[in-house]
């Protein structure tokens, strides 16, 4: 049976009592060691006040008016050993720096610092907080390099350091955090490639490495070892090569893929149909080529959401002028609300099929192809689309008076194609339409 916090002082009294009798010593009290202690955490917790240089809100005003520091705003203490456990004091409008004291809250599990206006360095002093598992200073304005102490939390499960200006490479020592499940790096200036080291960490769920100056190629790794992934964004870099999704990796828990606005080519894996988690496909701004996907790629995606290839350099299924392979493999996917292919300069005509993607179907762009013959009048029964633009393609004959009847439809594009004839007046119903 596992000890209670009470049979724990128990044993420490009778160790003590143990000690007297065979030392002869006087056995230090065991509430004086703990208000030691305490005392230890309030002095850091006092060096962290005095390292803030504004408080707007006043959030730390009552700090050190009261002896008990787990009374104190923002602080939470484990109700047996009076240790300070939490502190967070996330969008209080905090400035100044962060004082290396907070490496002394040895007891600390979870510090939440996010949203504030900190600034200077991460001390690696708070690569000796043990006990810690939730670390966020994401949205600050804190720099330089991220300090490898941090890999010595071998307790952590969530680090975020997003929304900073943290600058040189992805610290290699985070591949030790053998618990992490939250890893977000995003928006900040890293720079290099991806460290293998990160793809030891099995245990990673959520990966977010977006709008950094990393580059090279993915490794190969985070797709065939991180089975545990269910979020991953690389969006926002400067990372070649191919989608390195082999076969043999099997994704399973891929539930958001976003690897926008970056330079890579080839075309995407045959193996992501593997992923039939697979919510959000976001692949647009790159090189990508090869055929559309068809039949095999979507089949079995029902759950997914967001799809997005526009701006690559992928062809028409066969390399010919059929868009209807590409369309009819996603009927099968029948929670799609956004859909977009635009920039890839497809020649082909729409077809009738369209008309039978998801009915949830918020968002379709075709813009910027080379899109020939009539705007199918079976769009309309897309009844909540908020979005269609087909600009910017060969597009010719009338305007299909059945579009008036999209009455969710919010953005209507029609621009630069070869169109004729009068506008529908029944296009003036729309309710919430800006052209």
């Amino acid at each position: 049976m596992a000890a209670t916090p009470t049979t724990k002082v128990l044993v420490s009294t009778f160790l003590s009592f143990f000690l007297f009798l065979f030392h002869g010593a006087s056995p230090a009290p065991v509430a004086s060691v703990r208000g030691l202690s305490e005392e230890g955490d309030s002095s850091a917790l006092l060096a962290f006040k005095s390292a803030v240089s504004d408080d707007p809100k006043g959030v730390l005003a009552g700090w050190g008016g009261s002896p008990d520091a787990c009374n104190w705003t923002g602080v939470a203490c484990d109700p047996v050993t009076r240790r300070v456990v939490q502190l967070v004091l996330r969008e209080q409008k905090l400035s100044g720096e962060l004082s290396s004291a907070l490496g002394n809250l040895s007891h600390l599990r979870v510090l939440n610092l996010s949203g504030n206006l900190f600034a200077g360095s991460v001390p690696p002093e708070l690569g000796s907080l043990s006990r810690l598992k939730f670390l966020d200073v994401s949205s600050n304005t804190l720099a330089g390099t991220v300090p490898p102490e941090l890999g010595n939390l071998s307790r952590l499960s969530s680090l975020d350091l997003s929304g900073n200006a943290f600058a040189g490479p992805v610290p290699r020592a985070l591949g030790k955090l053998s618990r992490l499940k939250q890893l977000s790096l995003a928006d900040n200036q890293f720079q290099g490639s991806i460290p293998l080291e990160l793809t030891r960490v099995r245990s990673l769920e959520y990966l977010n490495l977006g709008a950094n100056n990393l580059s090279g190629p993915i490794p190969a790794a985070i797709f065939c070892n991180l089975s545990a992934l269910q979020y991953i964004d690389m969006s926002s870099n400067n990372l070649d090569g191919e989608i390195p999704i082999r076969p043999d990796c099997l994704l399973p828990n891929l539930t958001f893929l976003v690897l926008w606005s970056n330079n890579l080519v080839g075309g995407i894996p045959p193996a992501l149909a593997n992923s039939t988690k697979l919510r959000w496909l976001l692949l647009e701004s790159n090189f990508l080529g090869g055929e559309l996907p068809s039949d095999g790629m979507f089949g079995g995606m029902r759950n997914l959401e967001l799809l997005y290839l526009s701006f690559n350099y992928f062809r028409s299924p066969r390399n010919n002028t059929d868009l209807q392979p590409f369309f009819a493999s996603l009927t099968n996917c029948t929670g799609l609300r956004e859909l977009g292919v635009a920039g890839n300069d497809l020649p082909g005509t729409i077809p009738p099929v369209v008309g039978r993607l998801s009915p949830g179907l918020r968002q379709l762009h075709l813009e910027f192809n080379s899109i020939f013959g009539p705007i199918p009048a079976n769009l309309s029964d897309l009844a909540n689309l908020t979005t269609l633009n087909l600009s910017h393609n060969l597009l010719n004959g009338s305007i299909p008076p059945g579009l008036s009847r999209l009455q969710r439809l919010e953005r209507l594009h029609l621009s630069n194609n070869l169109l004729s004839g009068d506008i529908p007046p029944s296009l003036g119903s729309f309710q919430r339409l800006g052209l």
